[in-house]
């Protein structure tokens, strides 16, 4: 009479624990590395154009010292950060999943953009008119080609900041702002406070 093996696999007692599953990967973490790495790009471009800028003061300080009738820019930036804070709102709104104030939030961001915007084109229009007065003049306008290099790459930046700022406004408007943007509205949200800094 033959006899059946027997089963090697215990069928009582302590059973073995299963291994710990890997963790899932992060579908935004990538894109948080890609936002970072461009971010860095930038800062060290601008800390460049600043320091030679300051180096080229230091060097020539009675180049063009007089800003003859250039309203400052702090209404501008006052709007830009102003803004800041309702894009920031808007992104806390987002960790609590609250759609509809994030697109409300949002929209005051983009509002106050625009304003920064008008006011900062009204005072390089103003940068530019001095600029073609003191070819005749020879008056000394506060007018560095550096400077207002920086300032248009810096306003150029900000009108890209709007262009995703008036995409999740629209998609929040129309009932389309799910809970997959909600990292965009983060990513925004550094991205402004960057250009705050600059």
């Amino acid at each position: 009479r033959m006899s059946l093996p027997e089963d090697p696999s215990p069928t009582s007692g302590p059973q073995a624990p299963a291994p710990p599953r890997p963790p899932l990967p992060d579908p935004t973490a990538a894109g948080r590395m890609g936002l970072y790495l461009f971010l860095a790009a930038l800062a060290i471009f601008f800390t460049a154009g600043l320091v030679v800028f300051v180096i080229s003061r230091v060097s020539r300080p009675n180049d063009g010292v007089e800003a003859i009738g250039v309203p400052r820019p702090w209404v501008s930036t006052l709007f830009l950060l102003l803004s800041g804070m309702a894009v920031e709102s808007g992104a806390q709104y987002a960790r609590r999943a609250r759609l509809a104030e994030v697109g409300r939030w949002l929209w005051v961001s983009l509002a106050l953009a625009t304003l920064f915007a008008v006011v900062q084109a009204m005072g390089m229009a103003d940068l530019l008119h001095a600029h073609q007065l003191s070819s005749t003049t020879r008056a000394l306008i506060g007018l560095d080609g550096l400077a207002f290099s920086l300032v248009l790459i810096h306003a150029v930046h900000v009108l890209g900041g709007m262009v995703l700022l008036t995409t999740l406004s629209v998609r929040a408007s129309v009932g389309a702002l799910s809970l997959q943007h909600l990292p965009s509205v983060r990513s925004v949200a550094i991205y402004w406070h960057f250009l705050e800094g600059v």
